[in-house]
């Protein structure tokens, strides 16, 4: 069973996931990330737009972030 996303803007339950594209897929690349890993410094992201008021909601991988963000 998957959950039901919820719109941040309207509260509607009318929202369709999908991606943000350039010329590629756009991803965040965190300022304090470790220098030397294995892993790119690229964190994916995905979308959800409310069909219904036009909102977008971004969301990054958090895993990934934190296996690239510095213990504080």
């Amino acid at each position: 069973m998957s959950e039901e996303k919820k719109c941040l803007r309207c509260g509607g339950s009318n929202c369709e996931p999908g991606t943000i594209q350039s010329s590629g897929r756009v991803s965040f690349h965190a300022r304090n990330a470790k220098f030397m890993t294995t892993k790119t410094g690229a964190i994916p992201v995905n979308a959800n737009i409310c069909v219904d008021c036009g909102c977008v909601e971004l969301v990054g991988d958090a895993d990934k972030a934190k296996s690239l963000i510095k213990a504080s």
